[in-house]
Parts: C-alpha cells; sequence; structure tokens
C-alpha cells in the first residue's frame, strides 16, 4: 500500500534525485541544488547528511571529471543501466508493455514526456513522482506500477554494483531506493 503522505513530502527530494542522477551538466551541482537539499525538510537528518556528503563529493570534481565517472557507470558498462525494466526483462516484448503502461501512467497525471528516454529511465521516473499530480485522483494506486519498476531496477542495479558501491552515484541510488521503500506501507495482516 502506497503511503501517499510521505510521497508527496518527498516530492522536492525526487525532483533533486532526478537531476542528481541524471547526466551531470553545469547546473546540476551549483550551490542553489545544494541549498535545496539543505532545506528540505522531508528528508531526515540522517539522509540529509549522506545526500549533502555525495553532492559535496561529486560538486568537488570537475564537471569532466563528474561526466567521465557518470559515462563510465552508466552508459560504457552494461552491468548497470538506468533503464529500470531492463534488468528483469531486457528487451523482451514484455518490457515493451511496461514501457508503454509507464508512458500511459505518466499522461494520466498530467506528465508528458518532453524526452527521447523511455519510460523506464530513473531519472524520468523520479521526475513523474515529484511533479505527477496525483494527489486527489482516485486512480492514484496505479502509481504502484512506478514505485514497483523503481524497486525491482534499483535491487538489480545495486547487486550488480557491489564492486563499485563506494561510487557517490551508486550511493545516490540506494539512498532513492531507500525513499521509495518509505513510501510503501506494508499491509498487517491478522491471525484469524
Amino acid at each position: 500500500m502506497i503511503d501517499f503522505r510521505r510521497l508527496t513530502d518527498l516530492k522536492d527530494a525526487f525532483a533533486i534525485l532526478s537531476r542528481l542522477i541524471d547526466y551531470p551538466d553545469a547546473e546540476t551541482f551549483s550551490p542553489e541544488i545544494r541549498q535545496l537539499l539543505l532545506t528540505d525538510n522531508s528528508l531526515s537528518t540522517a539522509t540529509r547528511g549522506e545526500l549533502l556528503s555525495l553532492f559535496d563529493e561529486l560538486a568537488a570534481l570537475s564537471p569532466i571529471e563528474v561526466q567521465e565517472m557518470y559515462t563510465h557507470l552508466f552508459e560504457m558498462n552494461r552491468r548497470y543501466t538506468l533503464y529500470m525494466s531492463y534488468y528483469k526483462m531486457t528487451d523482451s516484448r514484455e518490457r515493451g508493455t511496461i514501457l508503454a503502461r509507464l508512458k500511459m501512467l505518466y499522461e494520466m497525471f498530467g506528465i508528458s514526456e518532453a524526452t527521447s528516454e523511455l519510460s523506464d529511465y530513473l531519472p524520468l521516473l523520479l521526475e513523474f513522482l515529484a511533479y505527477g499530480d496525483y494527489a486527489n485522483d482516485p486512480r492514484r494506486q496505479d502509481i504502484q506500477l512506478a514505485l514497483s519498476v523503481i524497486e525491482d531496477g534499483t535491487y538489480t542495479l545495486l547487486k550488480n554494483a557491489v564492486t563499485d558501491s563506494d561510487s557517490p552515484y551508486i550511493q545516490l541510488i540506494r539512498l532513492t531506493r531507500s525513499l521509495i521503500g518509505s513510501c510503501i506501507k506494508m499491509e498487517v495482516q491478522e491471525d484469524v
């Protein structure tokens, strides 16, 4: 079951994480983005501190060094991809169905894709969670699809990334997975 209050509280954090996990540009590690992280009250003190530490680690590098790190991890390495359904379904017909369902989900909640990325691209999924208009929509349980795709994909990515687990990008994905997990309430089953 989705904790929509938590999901709504984390909208700003998802918007920031989307920028940080996407291909870095000159504005990605700006003082303005750092300030947004610093003042995001939806994050616990520990999570905020960890995010700021990772941000500072990446911001200390030159833009070219950050781009090289990103490219080495996600674009030149077949073990890590930010296309979340790829891990489970590779290029199967089933994956095509998931991509189409995600695209419909985005449109259903007022997000039109203005990108050439596939609909299971992690930064795009996070943008959807940040900007989607699902607060009082009776269909909002359908968002479970996006959360499940993120959970499944990040699980496998992190499992594959054991040798690179100290990378700030891999740590950002670990924190993203943790925040997504905090939006899911486990249903308690009573013994009869």
